[in-house]
């Protein structure tokens, strides 16, 4: 949905790449099965650190196998197996991607707000259906998003407030269903990555937001485009963030594989500081499309 919770590919072993692709892969695959093919559409990187965060927290140890997809119909990838993670995280997707689409057919104007309609009508086959599964967490999902909704139509003149609404809706979605001590872990890890893909987003939106008129918390703190200052300014809260994330990741272990910790660290150590230099200074290339190019 987002697509700021990223490796850093250059920085991985081989196999290391493997192993989050065939992750990528296998949530890719298990969208498809609990949720149907249409909410393939809604794959991001975001849910592959879902994944990992909840493999290493649970113990659990997928399979994998080499198949072809649609995608890739020629050549054989490896794919990570259907395990409860991978199809937990199919159905959590659902559920945040088809809110945010109804949260933006009501905050967006013209045809921005067209395209969130057709794309709600799109998504909800795939909500229905994770909402069968996991009512609790659709219902948290929308009950919290609605206040997020609230205070973003009232233009609020902060960054934090709103920022910590979006991370109690993905400490929600981290901790859902695990036991009372991994849960309090998820939800750490969930509350401080929503804050870092709140704001990280707010930043990236800035000049089309300007430009459109919709709401930016970033734009009610400082009234337009930052200066140099306050960019560094930004840029210290995201990483302070990110020193938060570093202490709840020391609780996670090492997990059944390893690849999963590195590819953690990876995401947190470089990958997240680089979102930070592109959506403040432009380094690097645009954000991704949701897709695996």
């Amino acid at each position: 949905m987002f697509g700021y919770i990223k490796v850093r590919k250059s920085e991985l072993r081989v196999r290391e790449y493997e192993y989050y692709r065939a992750c990528y892969c296998g949530l890719c695959r298990s969208m498809g099965k609990c949720t149907g093919q249409c909410s393939r559409a809604a794959l991001s990187y975001d849910f592959v650190f879902l994944c990992h965060v909840r493999l290493l927290l649970t113990g659990e140890n997928p399979a994998f196998k080499h198949r072809r997809c649609p995608a890739h119909p020629i050549h054989r990838r490896a794919m990570m197996e259907r395990c409860d993670t991978l199809d937990y995280a199919a159905r959590a997707a659902a559920v945040l991607n088809y809110e945010k689409c109804r949260d933006d057919v009501a905050d967006k104007r013209g045809f921005a707000r067209l395209r969130a309609r057709l794309r709600t009508w799109f998504f909800a086959p795939a909500y229905r259906r994770a909402r069968r599964a996991l009512p609790d967490l659709a219902a948290a999902v929308r009950q919290k998003l609605s206040a997020l909704s609230a205070y973003e139509n009232a233009k609020g003149n902060g960054v934090d407030e709103p920022a910590a609404l979006f991370g109690a809706v993905l400490a929600d979605i981290f901790g859902y269903g695990l036991p009372e001590e991994k849960a309090r872990v998820a939800r750490d890890i969930g509350q401080k990555t929503g804050r870092f893909i709140y704001i990280a987003d707010a930043l990236d939106d800035l000049k089309d937001d300007q430009k459109s008129g919709d709401f930016n918390p970033v734009l009610g703190l400082f009234g337009g485009p930052l200066d140099e200052e306050q960019k560094k300014g930004m840029e210290d809260a995201l990483l302070l963030i990110l020193s938060d994330l570093e202490t709840a990741f020391d609780l996670l272990g090492e997990g059944a594989d390893p690849a999963t910790a590195a590819v953690l660290k990876n995401i947190l150590y470089l990958g997240m500081p680089a979102t930070v230099r592109r959506v403040l200074y432009g380094e690097g290339c645009r954000k991704e499309e949701h897709r695996e190019q």
